[in-house]
């Protein structure tokens, strides 16, 4: 493993690049990890560098555990697919309003319900909401005291696995979801299942990205794909398990923006 993708990336992404796709986790990959998630955004200038991409290879897309409008607010750029919800929501470069798997949706009151309890009850302690739709997120980075947060929210996580429901941790938060199967490798194999693109590139820094390392994976196995490259995005909380999976290594945010404004270098 290498730390310097760039000269292997360059040579696989140069060879067809209308049947490459170039795929991206938002938080902490394009937005730097803020306090509050809501204050997050993608620098102007990766944001130009994105649109000159998505004009030159075959697919660019954004993958986030957000819903899908949120992520195209936060990443601030036309011309792009965006998987929102964990690989439950698309919305496609034209498109008004995400499509959204209904089976999921029909969740949404039960799972924002838990969350809404949950926050009532520990609201002393600085925990903020954010409504996904049908998955809500605990978030407590920042707060007064992460500890008390992150011991307090293990008990919410095992009422929620109690009502039924699945409790996912992520960095500094706690999602509860529906007891569906989704996933952001699951999203990407369903945007680009019968797509003429052989080539992809995935960029992720959390737990939630393995799946889509582990997807992309398999599609090159069952031939779906010639080749995938998977990154990861190193920083203090990376996961273990996301860098041992990883083909290359970045160093944060920055890392993937000189990355991605390199690629776009040449390219109107």
């Amino acid at each position: 493993m290498t730390t310097d993708p760039t000269a292997l990336l360059f040579e696989t992404l140069s060879k067809d690049p209308a049947t490459t796709a170039i795929l991206l986790d938002v938080d902490g990959t394009l937005a730097p990890i803020v306090r509050d998630s809501r204050d997050a955004s993608v620098p102007v200038p990766v944001r130009t560098a994105l649109v000159k991409l998505a004009r030159h290879f075959g697919l660019v897309a954004c993958v986030s555990g957000r819903q899908a409008e949120d992520a195209r607010r936060v990443v601030g750029a036309g011309g792009l697919s965006y998987i929102g919800g964990h690989g439950s929501e698309f919305l496609l470069p034209g498109d008004w309003e995400a499509t959204v798997d209904p089976e999921l949706e029909a969740w949404t009151e039960p799972v924002q319900e838990a969350a809404a309890e949950a926050i009532r009850d520990l609201s002393s302690l600085g925990i903020r909401r954010e409504d996904k739709g049908a998955i809500s997120a605990l978030h407590w980075r920042g707060t007064p005291d992460e500890n008390a947060c992150r011991t307090a929210l293990e008990g919410v996580a095992v009422r929620a696995e109690e009502a039924g429901l699945v409790a996912h941790w992520g960095k500094k938060v706690l999602e509860i979801r529906p007891p569906a199967a989704f996933n952001k490798g699951m999203g990407i194999r369903h945007l680009l299942a019968d797509s003429p693109l052989q080539t992809a590139l995935y960029i992720g820094d959390d737990v939630t990205d393995i799946d889509a390392f582990a997807e992309l994976g398999a599609m090159v196995v069952e031939g779906w794909l010639d080749s995938a490259t998977k990154v990861a995005v190193e920083s203090p909380e990376a996961p273990p398990e996301l860098l041992a999976a990883a083909d290359f290594l970045v160093e944060g945010t920055a890392g993937v923006h000189a990355l991605l404004e390199r690629l776009a270098v040449g390219k109107t």
